[in-house]
C-alpha cells in the first residue's frame, strides 16, 4: 500500500501534476507509521543490548 502510493507521487511529481490532498495526508499518515515502528524497533533492540550487557556482568 505504502509502495503503491509513492509510486503514484513520484508518477505524478515527474508528470507535474497538482497532488490530492487526499493521498498527501494518506502517505504521510503511513510514513508516521514506518517512523513509529522503527523508533520502536530501536528501543526493543538497545533495550536487549542493555540486558545481555547487564547479564555477562553479572554472571560473569
Amino acid at each position: 500500500m505504502l509502495l503503491k502510493i509513492l509510486k503514484e507521487t513520484l508518477r505524478t511529481v515527474k508528470e507535474k501534476k497538482i497532488l490530492h490532498s487526499e493521498k498527501l495526508i494518506e502517505m504521510t499518515h503511513w510514513l508516521h507509521h514506518l517512523e513509529f515502528l522503527v523508533v520502536r524497533m530501536m528501543m526493543f533492540a538497545i533495550g536487549v543490548h542493555h540486558l545481555y550487557v547487564y547479564t555477562i556482568k553479572t554472571v560473569f
